[in-house]
C-alpha cells in the first residue's frame, strides 16, 4: 500500500486526537499509518515534527479565514450565512476525523488538540495569535463595510463589534465543547440577535 503525507497526516492526526502527545508514541503513529518506524521517519525526523506539520495541517491551515469563508463583498447579513457556513464545512471535515467514541462531542477533542498545540508547539501562541487577528480583520472589514453602505448604524465602533462576533463564536465554541458541541443554529441565531441590535 503506497502512503502519501497527507494519508499520514490525516491518521496521525486521529492519533493525537484521541491521546495526549505524551503518550502517542512513533508505533502507534507508524501503526496508525501502516508504516514501520523507518517508513514515517521517511517524512518526518522525530514526533515532533509529525505533530507540528499534524497542527500546522489541522489547526493553522483548516482554521485560517480564507480557508474557511470569503472575504465582506456584500452586506454584514451575507458575511454572517457565509461564515456560518464556513465553521459548518469545517467542523464537517474535522467530524470525519476526530472519532474519539462514545457520547463526548467532537469539540472537546479538538479542544483537547488545540491545547496540546499551544504546550507542544513552539512558537504557537503567535501563530494562534494571527489567526484570531485574521478572523477579527475580516469580521471589522464586514463591519466597516456595512456601515458605509447604511446597513448599519454610522455611531459603531467596528472593531468593538468585530470583536463581539468573534466571542460569541468562541465562547460558545469552549463551552458547548462540554455538552454536545457546538450548535450551529444557535450560533446562528446569537450572531442574528446581535445584527438586529446594530442595524440602521
Amino acid at each position: 500500500m503506497k502512503t502519501n503525507r497527507d494519508e499520514i497526516l490525516r491518521n496521525c492526526f486521529t492519533v493525537f486526537v484521541s491521546k495526549n502527545y505524551e503518550r502517542a508514541t512513533i508505533t502507534e503513529l507508524s501503526r496508525a499509518c501502516g508504516l514501520s518506524r523507518m517508513g514515517i521517519h521517511h517524512y518526518f525526523p522525530n514526533k515532533q515534527a509529525v505533530f507540528m506539520a499534524v497542527a500546522d495541517r489541522y489547526v493553522f491551515e483548516i482554521q485560517t479565514p480564507e480557508n474557511k469563508f470569503t472575504a465582506a463583498d456584500g452586506t454584514l447579513a451575507e458575511f454572517i450565512e457565509r461564515y456560518i457556513e464556513g465553521v459548518r464545512q469545517t467542523m464537517t471535515q474535522l467530524l470525519v476525523l476526530c472519532k474519539g467514541g462514545g457520547d463526548v462531542a467532537l469539540n472537546i477533542y479538538y479542544l483537547n488538540f488545540m491545547m496540546q498545540v499551544r504546550q507542544y508547539y513552539p512558537g504557537a501562541d503567535r501563530k494562534f495569535r494571527t489567526l484570531m487577528q485574521l478572523t477579527q480583520t475580516y469580521w471589522r472589514q464586514a463591519v466597516e463595510q456595512a456601515t458605509r453602505s447604511g446597513e448599519l448604524r454610522s455611531d459603531l465602533d467596528p472593531s468593538h463589534i468585530a470583536g463581539l462576533f468573534h466571542q460569541i463564536h468562541f465562547g460558545l465554541s469552549f463551552e458547548q465543547a462540554f455538552l454536545n458541541g457546538l450548535d450551529l443554529e444557535h450560533l446562528y441565531r446569537q450572531f442574528r440577535c446581535l445584527y438586529s441590535l446594530i442595524r440602521s
